[in-house]
């Protein structure tokens, strides 16, 4: 994950090399030519199984059956196994933002109502909601109202959080989502 696009690309390279090599007997992963085709190699459907199978235990990445035969080389491969990595990262975000919401939601419903860091999470909902793009209005709970400048209208957005309860913070954050 912490590689840039052409060190990624090289690494998958180099772990597809590696693991046709092992599948087939070869003396090692130099010994597989990149450009050369898996039927041109010596690779079946049961060493592309088991290639599959050993790919996708190394990438975590669940893979389709006909893998090696939908992809002509060991090249190939290891570019379509970039992008599903690069999509599935894509998606991890996504899920890890939701996975932290439901988190927040369980940690404040079990704060006591005169706790101090209700606070601090009111105030840092209010900069995740600027971040996310709340625009001109930010829901039915708390809406931007006309005022004098920008600096009245998140004042009045940052009183309203302020009162606001649990429940129209919740409420509020499922009308978002």
């Amino acid at each position: 994950a912490g590689l840039d696009e052409a060190a990624r690309q090289r690494e998958l390279l180099a772990l597809t090399q590696g693991q046709v090599a092992e599948v087939l007997g070869f003396a090692g992963p130099d010994a597989v030519d990149p450009v050369r085709s898996f039927r041109e190699v010596g690779v079946d459907s049961l060493t592309a199984v088991e290639l599959r199978n050993r790919l996708g235990a190394a990438t975590g990445l669940r893979l389709p059956p006909a893998l090696v035969f939908d992809h002509p080389n060991v090249r190939a491969l290891a570019a379509h196994l970039a992008e599903l990595l690069a999509a599935e990262g894509r998606q991890d975000a996504g899920e890890a933002a939701l996975t932290g919401l439901d988190a927040l939601a369980t940690a404040v419903a079990e704060l006591k109502e005169d706790d101090i860091r209700r606070d601090v999470i009111r105030r840092r909902l209010a900069e995740l909601l600027a971040t996310v793009g709340g625009g001109d209005t930010a829901g039915d709970h708390v809406r931007r109202t006309d005022t004098d400048g920008p600096g009245d209208a998140d004042a009045d957005i940052l009183d309203r959080l302020d009162s606001a309860s649990d429940d129209d913070l919740f409420a509020f954050i499922e009308d978002q989502l």
